[in-house]
């Protein structure tokens, strides 16, 4: 899958379980997906969509407690 090179790009390190670099390692070869795509758009998908809905929820929560 190619993509454009960017220059705005930065190197991040994080430690991951290891089943799920078992799994991502997994899929990027049957794939043929560079892991840093697949991680890039699983962390788009998770900030857009579920990241909001969580803030969301924990502002009303504490809302509720005071």
């Amino acid at each position: 899958m190619a993509r454009p090179k960017t220059k705005d790009a930065e190197a991040r390190s994080f430690r991951i379980r290891k089943d799920l670099g078992k799994r991502l390692d997994g899929y990027s070869e049957t794939s043929h997906i560079p892991k840093t795509v697949i991680v890039e758009l699983a962390l788009e998908k998770y900030l857009d969509d579920v990241a909001p809905v969580k803030s969301q929820y924990i502002e009303r929560r504490s809302a509720d407690e005071n």
